[in-house]
């Protein structure tokens, strides 16, 4: 995450947050690449984060929002709008089985660089945890890039607790990632209501 951009968001009065739809699958893409290529810089390779192409991510990303509507009750999936324009996505599913004692995981979390430290990330993940509380869980789990102090810095303000770190292999790279988990989803509610937003998320 970086820091906002000095008047790219005292402009807009309100931001929405809306289930994804099939639809959403090219916008999407586009802020997963372009969050992955500021956001990674010095955690991985620049080739690999130079040779990302949204194309490579559309077909996935529709195939992922195409069963959403046939697993509603284990995934789900948010966008953040703002004058039309897709902002951001944040993304969490029902694990099939307990990991590190967590029922759920919050799989994806992405804002545009410009958009960050707004509060809609936290936002995003309420509405995700919300969605997921409903479906029966009382626990998220979700994973860091050990390098990356601001995602685990999120993580931790929102009353995250480090369970892990270990190493992990992506397209062939060797990382370290950090497990972070609530054991009480009301312990992240309070935590994003107790933290002021600047702008109006609906």
């Amino acid at each position: 995450m970086t820091d906002l951009v000095d008047g790219t968001v005292s402009s807009i009065k309100e931001v929405s947050l809306r289930r994804a739809t099939v639809d959403d699958a090219e916008a999407i893409a586009a802020v997963r690449v372009e969050s992955w290529k500021a956001t990674y810089r010095g955690m991985i390779p620049d080739s690999f984060l130079d040779a990302m192409r949204v194309e490579d991510s559309i077909l996935q990303w529709r195939q992922i929002l195409q069963a959403m509507s046939e697993a509603a009750d284990r995934i789900c999936v948010y966008v953040a709008e703002s004058e039309g324009q897709l902002i951001g996505f944040a993304s969490g599913m029902m694990l099939p089985e307990p990991k590190l004692g967590m029922q759920s995981e919050l799989t994806a979390i992405y804002l545009r660089p410009a958009w960050q430290r707004a509060g809609i990330g936290r936002r995003m993940v309420q509405k995700v945890a919300r969605t997921l509380q409903a479906q029966g869980t009382e626990s998220l789990l979700v994973w860091a890039i050990s390098d990356n102090a601001i995602a685990r810095n999120f993580y931790e303000e929102l009353g995250g607790v480090l369970l892990i770190e270990q190493a992990f292999s992506w397209d062939g790279m060797d990382l370290m990632e950090a497990g972070y988990g609530w054991r009480d989803l009301s312990v992240l509610m309070a935590s994003v209501n107790a933290m002021r937003t600047p702008l109006s998320l609906h």
